[in-house]
């Protein structure tokens, strides 16, 4: 219980006041807990932070319907849905603005929150290119890059919303490009609601 009031009120103070104010202190009076139980868990306000946001993650509904669709199409939509959900949204928007300025804070979200999640996009990739969905000739690390870069942009620069559909159709209209002469013929039944492939 107490785990879950320290994750719940971490990821209320992110989305209120942002990374710099949030304090160990301020955590553990809105968790009802001694600061001693935090100092237990974190070794620092870095890692509490990102391991919040990671929780906050798992929390989010994922959109994607995948029964009939093919395993990568609906692995890239989940993660993508995952990372779109709006409450983690603000809180990587805020956590990717400080990050310049804090250098322990930028090293701990690379190494914990980026890296994991970037890895499992690519070997989500690699298991297209080995069964056939996806070109033989793609750059795994670069796809994952031009599959995150809509939502960031949003995030980051244009501040147009998050929407419901971003995701899939974000995943839809790259498979135009990544996807196997077999993928694209069959593209209309790939994905629920966004068009197909054109």
């Amino acid at each position: 219980m107490a785990d879950r009031a320290i994750m719940d009120a971490i990821v209320e103070l992110l989305i209120e006041r942002g990374y710099r104010e949030v304090t160990i202190e301020g955590v553990a009076a809105r968790a009802g807990v001694a600061k001693t139980t935090i100092y237990r868990r974190w070794p620092s306000k870095a890692d509490m932070v990102v391991e919040a946001v990671c929780c906050a993650g798992k929390d989010c509904p994922v959109e994607a319907a995948c029964d009939g669709f093919e395993p990568v199409v609906c692995g890239l939509e989940r993660m993508l849905s995952a990372l779109s959900c709006s409450q983690v949204a603000k809180i990587v928007s805020g956590l990717a603005v400080e990050m310049p300025h804090n250098a322990e804070l930028a090293e701990t979200v690379r190494e914990r929150l980026v890296k994991p999640n970037r890895a499992a996009m690519c070997a989500l990739l690699r298991q297209g290119v080995a069964s056939g969905e996806l070109r033989a000739d793609l750059d795994p690390e670069f796809v994952a890059d031009l599959l995150v870069g809509p939502l960031f942009f949003r995030m980051l620069i244009s501040g147009e919303p998050l929407s419901p559909e971003l995701p899939g159709r974000t995943v839809s209209e790259l498979l135009r490009g990544i996807g196997a002469e077999r993928a694209r013929e069959s593209a209309p039944g790939l994905t629920r609601g966004f068009g197909g492939f054109g």
